[in-house]
């Protein structure tokens, strides 16, 4: 696609070219706009212009999922191995070809006499060829050279194309040729460059003081179709006839910058149809750093459902003597799209029976996955190896500094976090809490006396108490005797546990999120309980 986007800037700026500029007597700004279109064509398909957009949703449904499917294997393509195979082989014979004619004119340089002039060195060569140039080198036929046989105004011609340094043009572009050989409107750019140089070496033999009609008789002896090399300017008989009537036109300063402005809306229009548009979301921080407290217990399930804790996998035997033996008050759980609903059921079952309060998190979009910066993954490993080389008797953590680092763990992928250094400290836990007020005295010190004792049931005539209500029917049990979780709260029971409710990270009214959740079906939800109250976090879904 880039190939194809760079292919169509240049022909676009090559059409403008010969229809507007070619004709024209203003060789100077046509050489560098010649050379500044190729230019703009490799830079331009580079461009990305980025538009942020608010973050697509999913269905509301509990933060528990089920998987949706295996992926599929897919299927090994060779078609880009072929293209690029023979993209290569372009790239070593223009290669070798360009290497091969600097070599034979290097070669010509060394081993014939020179003799240099002013700004130029003249070398003479025994073939009969005809005057061409290479940077501050003329090559001549020794026989005319010294027989003074060649015409003034060609050795002028030649030392124009000296002058004016005309073989760096063609050497950049030969190279650029090697690189965009697929790209056949390179070749024709080459040529108009090589065409326009030999407009500005006519104009300067013309400005001292030679006749044109005198001139074009000489050009006329003195052309070739023979091609001496790829990297010198000869005079070439194919363009005499352009070279002919570019001599006798004239073109005013007025068009030279009327036509010179038409090329800024050119380049405004190429830049907006063949440069790239990425359509970026919003970043979402669905648990934010208030969130995540040094005394939560991040626990990771990758797409194969195994656990990761600190880095390292854990079996579910494991997890509970570990959880068991710390002070963990809430946890956290990062779960991989497609992982094995059973696997979250015993967690969930787990942290139940340690009384720990807290969210499941899915990794479902792109943008999530791309949240972490470079610089934020440096952070937390500069962190974490800080933490992990103090001495456990002087180990001292800050709220802020867990917080900062859970944080940055919560954004990144499975293999980011892999990749990341890994935890060896202990997670500091929650300060103990605050002893219970003493209940309150009297004038005289005396505590008010307890509360009445309910009273005993009533008795029937027999004094016989009732007996005890039914109990409530046991949850069924599945194969492992573990109880299902809980089915998700409804909206009501939300709303009068006094849920607080977000969306997009903005606290939004209970009746706005029922709206959301029912009515347009627009978001995914999680669901967290902190200190008995509920939160309920809304986020758009993907489209």
């Amino acid at each position: 696609m880039y190939f194809l986007k760079s292919a169509a800037c240049l022909a676009v700026l090559l059409l403008f070219y010969k229809l507007l500029l070619e004709r024209e007597n203003m060789h100077i700004f046509k050489r560098f706009y010649l050379l500044t279109s190729v230019v703009a064509a490799i830079i331009i398909p580079l461009i990305t212009f980025t538009s942020y957009i608010e973050p697509s949703s999913e269905t509301f449904r509990h933060i528990l999922i089920t998987s949706e499917g295996v992926s599929k294997e897919a299927s090994v393509n060779y078609l880009p191995y072929i293209l690029t195979g023979i993209y290569v082989l372009g790239v070593l014979f223009f290669s070798i070809k360009f290497f091969r004619n600097l070599s034979i004119l290097i070669l010509k340089i060394r081993k014939n006499p020179k003799i240099k002039k002013k700004h130029v060195i003249n070398v003479l060569l025994s073939e009969k060829i005809q005057p061409h140039t290479f940077f501050s080198f003329i090559f001549f036929n020794k026989k005319k050279y010294l027989n003074d046989e060649i015409p003034k105004d060609v050795k002028i011609h030649e030392e124009a194309h000296a002058r004016q340094k005309h073989s760096m043009d063609v050497i950049f572009v030969e190279l650029l040729q090697i690189v965009f050989w697929i790209n056949p409107l390179i070749f024709l750019l080459k040529n108009a460059i090589k065409l326009n140089h030999e407009f500005l070496a006519d104009r300067a033999v013309l400005r001292q003081g030679y006749s044109t009609a005198g001139y074009q008789q000489t050009l006329l002896q003195y052309s070739s179709g023979d091609l001496q090399s790829d990297l010198v300017n000869p005079i070439n008989y194919s363009s005499i006839k352009k070279r002919f009537t570019v001599m006798k036109t004239q073109t005013s300063k007025s068009a030279v910058w009327a036509k010179g402005l038409l090329i800024l809306p050119l380049i405004a229009v190429l830049c907006f149809g063949f440069s790239n548009k990425e359509m970026v979301e919003k970043e979402i921080n669905a648990f934010p750093v208030e969130s995540i407290s040094a005394a939560t217990l991040i626990l990771e399930v990758d797409e194969n459902g195994k656990i990761f804790l600190q880095k390292s996998e854990v079996e579910i035997a494991e997890l509970r003597k570990y959880v068991s033996n710390r002070s963990y008050t809430s946890y956290h759980i990062e779960v991989a799209e497609n992982s094995s609903p059973f696997i979250m059921k015993d967690l969930i079952q787990l942290m139940a029976e340690n009384k720990l309060q807290g969210s499941v998190a899915t990794c479902t979009s792109k943008i999530d996955q791309q949240k972490t910066t470079p610089e934020m993954i440096k952070e937390h490993n500069k962190l974490v190896k800080h933490y992990n080389s103090i001495p456990k008797e002087e180990f001292k953590m800050e709220k802020e500094v867990i917080n900062r680092i859970m944080y940055i763990r919560s954004l990144m992928t499975p293999e980011q976090k892999r990749n990341a250094e890994k935890i060896t400290f202990d997670v500091p836990p929650p300060p103990p809490p605050a002893p219970a007020p003493h209940p309150e005295m009297n004038a005289d010190n005396i505590a008010p006396p307890p509360p009445p004792r309910a009273p005993k049931p009533e008795m029937n005539a027999d004094n016989i108490a009732p007996p005890p209500p039914p109990r409530a029917p046991k949850p069924e049990m599945n194969a492992d005797n573990i109880a299902p979780p809980p089915p998700p709260p409804s909206y009501k029971d939300l709303v009068e546990r006094g849920a607080t409710f977000y969306y997009n990270g903005k606290e939004i009214k209970p009746e706005e999120a029922r709206k959301l959740v029912e009515v347009e079906k627009k978001v995914n939800v999680q669901i967290s309980d902190f200190d008995g109250k509920p939160e309920v976090r809304l986020t758009d879904k993907e489209k």
